[in-house]
């Protein structure tokens, strides 16, 4: 759907491991696309507010395959 620099298969991993593994991958590669694949139910809501309170973008979101593409702010 989008090209992506990066990706990760996070399974099931909720709010917080999700969004911890989250940060950690968009910091180690500012300004580049993180394709994440998360299968928790919550997933939408937890990354969207994730990129709003640190200004991340969710670039798209395929609610099918529960695929997220972000792109980490730039430094």
């Amino acid at each position: 759907m989008i090209e992506h620099n990066h990706e990760w298969d996070a399974g099931e991993l909720g709010c917080g491991e999700l969004v911890l593994g989250v940060r950690k991958r968009l910091r180690a590669h500012p300004g580049q696309i993180l394709r994440l694949i998360a299968l928790d139910t919550g997933a939408a809501v937890d990354l969207q507010a994730f990129c709003n309170m640190t200004g991340d973008v969710l670039e798209a979101v395929d609610p099918i395959s529960k695929t997220y593409w972000l792109r980490g702010r730039e430094k």
